[in-house]
């Protein structure tokens, strides 16, 4: 199907640069790679924080497995670090590091149980 035009001339119906003379596509080659970047550096971002996320949890699991195991004495403090980071590369001119600190107390319900029954 053909669109007339006032001037009586044929043109087809996606006249994308008429009469434009390429700003459209100047203008198209400087945003188009801003764009891709910043998506770029954004999805990067967002895999970094899943992993912050991720080793956060893995600490957790960790602590708790700790705590479920341990059999000493009354209580006893846990601690763990953990270094997360991202790799260097592309737009990214600094290193990206989050450290993960745990600290959680165990407590030996047994033993504690004992003791007030011992008192009582």
């Amino acid at each position: 199907m053909k669109l007339r035009l006032q001037s009586g001339g044929r043109r087809p119906v996606f006249r994308l640069m008429l009469g434009r003379k390429g700003s459209q596509i100047a203008e198209a080659a400087i945003v188009m790679p801003i764009l891709i970047l910043t998506a770029m550096l954004l999805l990067r971002l967002f895999t970094f924080y899943l992993e912050i996320l991720s080793s956060g949890i893995n600490e957790h699991m960790t602590a708790l497995e700790a705590w479920d195991s341990y059999r000493g004495a009354g209580f006893r403090s846990y601690t763990a670090e953990r270094e997360v980071g991202i790799i260097r590369g592309g737009l990214l001119h600094m290193n990206l590091t989050k450290d993960i600190h745990t600290h959680s107390y165990m407590i030996n319900e047994d033993v504690l149980v004992r003791a007030g029954d011992a008192v009582d």
